[in-house]
């Protein structure tokens, strides 16, 4: 896979993937008060983001072709908490 249809294919299937687990991790009344939620001003276009290494807490983000990993252990938990609750939830529904 090229480069540019890599980043085609991760920007379309990474947004939508990212727009529902971001819309399960952020329920309203879920996000903590003192949370700062303000986006730097550089902050623009498409990103996305998976689990690097759940058990280390490591997220890779890739924004414009390029990959960073950043270690937040609570944003991990906070999704693979949504995750097992959004799979619970659909085994039940069916």
């Amino acid at each position: 896979m090229t480069d540019s249809s890599r980043r085609t294919f991760l920007r379309t299937a990474g947004l939508s993937t990212a727009a529902g687990v971001a819309a399960a991790v952020v329920a309203p009344g879920a996000a903590d008060a003192a949370e700062d939620t303000t986006l730097p001003a550089n902050a623009s276009g498409p990103m996305a983001a998976y689990i690097h290494d759940v058990r280390k807490g490591e997220v890779a983000l890739m924004i414009e072709g390029r990959e960073v990993v950043v270690k937040d252990k609570r944003l991990v938990a906070r999704l693979a908490s949504a995750y097992s609750h959004a799979s619970a939830a659909q085994r039940r529904g069916r």
